[in-house]
């Protein structure tokens, strides 16, 4: 693994570059399922927004339900854009030692880390499913909706993210090393 600003090779001098090719085609297959919901509860969000700014503010008329469903729709929405950056190995990382390491080491210290994300994420989930019976007598201060569908919808996210976590996993054990400094690269552009 080298350093792409000292390194003498062109392909890797060109990571500093800031021209985007745009013209790669475009393909419905390179989207996944939390891409799809991502993309519709954003839209909700974006709807449920506009309904409380424009009863609030053109009506005068405030609608109490929206800010609270906004909130709940936010958080969801953070727990599937960690979906979708798990998928792509893209959440943040310390990178300033491994570029001098050794490959061997370098690898892996990436499969370690591999292994403690999904153990972290493993622990999440169980105590979401812990925490929805719990809470399944609490209701929404102003829908009339138990608490425990939002946490119920982190516990999807966190089971999605899981999943991603495996399969990311399963590749770093059955590739080569190149291809785990690969994208360990691609993750830092």
């Amino acid at each position: 693994m080298t350093d792409y600003k000292t390194s003498n090779n062109p392909d890797e001098a060109d990571a500093l570059e800031f021209d985007i090719d745009d013209n790669e085609p475009f393909s419905y297959a390179d989207f996944r399922i939390e891409d799809w919901v991502a993309f519709v509860l954003f839209w909700l969000l974006a709807i449920t927004l506009f309904s409380q700014f424009l009863s609030r503010y053109v009506f005068s008329s405030p609608l109490g339900w929206t800010e609270e469903l906004a909130r709940y729709q936010l958080v969801t929405l953070g727990f599937i854009g960690a979906c979708m950056g798990v998928r792509k190995n893209t959440h943040i990382f310390v990178s300033l030692f491994h570029r001098w390491m050794p490959k061997n080491l370098s690898t892996n210290i990436y499969r370690f880390i591999a292994v403690c994300n999904l153990v972290f994420l493993s622990s999440l989930a169980f105590f979401a499913w812990q925490i929805i019976p719990l809470i399944e007598i609490h209701k929404m201060a102003s829908l009339d909706v138990s608490v425990s569908v939002l946490y119920s919808l982190v516990f999807g996210g966190l089971v999605l993210m899981i999943f991603r976590a495996i399969q990311h996993l399963i590749g770093m054990f059955t590739s080569n090393p190149n291809a785990i400094d690969d994208s360990s690269q691609n993750s830092l552009d």
